[in-house]
């Protein structure tokens, strides 16, 4: 057995055990990011505001993609790139879905702001995208239709 591969089992099983025990919670670094729970925010004002945002400005910085229409909400891929430069967070929040909020991401510096992912709508709506960059807010949005709903979507 390489040396590297034993490192990697070594690190591992000290990173299961620690979650095992309790010891290191992953809500507790992945929630430190916003004070609040995201998930109850049900408009954009909302969503900022709890990231600590008093506005937000609507930008073709923000460029949402999607398709036009899908058949089912069940699997419907997305695309979000941010222009904006110093960008560190991005969202998809989908306005008529029972939790809108969608996906969220947090963007090391100096990686390129592109993300490309699946959602589940329960019916037709716009799709917003939310991205800080350098303390302020921006935000974009696309329609995607949809025939066949999403079962739930929550």
């Amino acid at each position: 057995m390489d040396q590297e591969r034993r490192d990697f089992i070594r690190i591992a099983s000290a990173l299961s055990v620690a979650l095992g025990a309790g010891t290191l919670m992953p809500s507790a670094v992945v929630a430190k990011e916003w004070e609040g729970n995201l998930n109850s925010a049900k408009t954009v004002k909302e969503a900022v505001s709890m990231l600590g945002g008093d506005l937000f400005i609507d930008s073709t910085g923000v460029i949402l993609s999607g398709p036009e229409m899908v058949d089912s909400g069940y699997v419907v891929p997305v695309s979000m790139e941010s222009r904006i430069p110093g960008t560190d967070f991005m969202a998809f929040m989908i306005q008529k879905n029972p939790v809108p909020m969608s996906a969220v991401f947090l963007i090391p510096p100096g990686t390129e702001a592109m993300i490309n992912t699946r959602i589940k709508m329960g019916a037709t709506s716009t799709v917003y995208g939310i991205v800080r960059a350098n303390g302020n807010f921006y935000v974009g949005s696309t329609m995607i239709k949809v025939r066949a709903g999403g079962g739930g979507c929550g």
